[in-house]
């Protein structure tokens, strides 16, 4: 891993292609980013898009300091355009453990990209199906589906419990007793 960085300045829309530019160019380079839904507009249809979290700076490795200001100074710069950062006629280097909060950012900014998208996973359960509850208070118990929709399942457990539970929480179990009841009377 890189123990310092340069920062580039980019337009905020050329951030992530000067990043990939300079990725695919063999830089060790990074930029936070995230991932994020939106919808068309006049549209219920909705896209996923990645995105900067911190437009206009891309990070590149200090060694590729003299690459980089090659880059600036060829007539044609084969990147999309940026700057670099300077201050006082010198280029500082900003060390890892000064954007490890950029980083945890960025690392939470995934986890909760990861939460929507399981909460936006609706299935439908048919009743009798045997499913496990995966995460939340009911965590690891196993129950019977009495009744719901696709975002919300009426589950039933061992002592006749019925709880309704999101269906994004709930796992399809191999078995369930609507088979075995068939099976049974046969």
């Amino acid at each position: 891993m890189t123990s310092s960085w340069i920062i580039l300045r980019t337009a905020g829309t050329r951030t992530l292609p000067l990043w990939r530019s300079l990725a695919d160019a063999g830089f060790d380079t990074w930029t936070p980013r995230e991932t994020v839904t939106r919808r068309r507009p006049r549209s219920r249809e909705e896209r996923t898009i990645k995105r900067a979290i911190l437009p206009t700076f891309v990070f590149v490795a200090a060694d590729r300091l003299t690459d980089v200001l090659e880059a600036l100074r060829a007539p044609v710069n084969p990147h999309p355009g940026f700057s670099l950062v300077s201050h006082a006629g010198r280029v500082p280097a900003v060390a890892e453990r000064d954007i490890a909060g950029l980083r945890s950012a960025e690392a939470e900014a995934v986890r909760a990209a990861e939460r929507r998208l399981r909460k936006s996973h609706r299935q439908a359960f048919g009743i009798g199906q045997s499913v496990s509850v995966k995460d939340g208070a009911w965590t690891g118990l196993t129950g019977v589906i009495d009744g719901g929709d696709d975002r919300f399942a009426r589950v039933v457990f061992g002592s006749g419990m019925s709880v309704k539970i999101s269906t994004f929480l709930l796992i399809r179990n191999g078995v369930d007793r609507a088979c075995s009841r068939e099976d049974a009377a046969a």
